[in-house]
């Protein structure tokens, strides 16, 4: 039997190509889940990722352990390492102060630990006055809780202590608090990082046609 090859296949192949920036906040336990998501996006995906994290991987990052990375490395500089052909790392923390290094077509705000409100505030803000489109998490508890992508103005769970004042900013996660008793498992924040990366792929597919 002969089978026929389409001539223009080739042509459509070359159309498939990495394109826009993508911002990941955060290189903790979720953040490079994501990162590495989107790095293996093929024919697509996102042409450069910055990473942001000052801390250092830890014991107990076991999801970084298992890709590698040695106890003491920065977390953002890992990702770069890993893959430097696609992942700048700033291996600092975002802060209020310095919030304005945020570029690109898409920010992902995986940030955790202690009171993040403030800060996930100022991102949000800065990243809509500079038509920077934003993912962030609504929850990451949970055992077998379904994860929820959402508007975070119609969304109920702890996004609703951020003070969001338009739509846009689309959140992941289970809707649960801290306060429910329920741990971080690897097999949630592989599927919230699932659908973080498809909301991602959505946004850089249709702002860059």
């Amino acid at each position: 039997m002969i089978i026929m090859v389409n001539e223009n296949i080739t042509e459509l192949e070359k159309k498939l190509v990495p394109k826009g920036t993508v911002s990941v906040i955060g290189c903790g336990r979720l953040g490079i889940r994501v990162i590495m998501d989107l790095i293996e996006v093929h024919r697509g995906g996102p042409l450069q990722i910055f990473a942001y994290d000052g801390a250092n991987i830890a014991k107990n990052d076991i999801i970084h352990r298992k890709y590698g990375a040695k106890i003491g490395e920065n977390k953002a500089k890992f990702a770069e390492d890993f893959f430097s052909d696609k992942v700048v790392a700033v291996c600092e923390n975002i802060t209020i102060e310095t919030v304005q290094s945020i570029k690109g077509d898409v920010a992902i705000i995986c940030i955790a630990g202690g009171d993040t409100t403030p800060i996930r505030e100022a991102i949000i803000k800065h990243c809509e006055k500079n038509n920077i489109k934003t993912i962030g998490t609504n929850g990451v508890f949970g055992i077998e809780e379904t994860v929820k992508v959402g508007d975070a103005i119609y969304s109920d769970g702890p996004v609703n202590y951020v003070n969001i004042e338009n739509e846009g900013h689309i959140v992941v996660g289970t809707g649960r608090y801290i306060r429910d008793g329920a741990p971080i498992t690897p097999y949630i924040l592989d599927e919230i990082s699932k659908k973080m990366i498809i909301e991602c792929l959505k946004i850089i597919n249709k702002i860059n046609k």
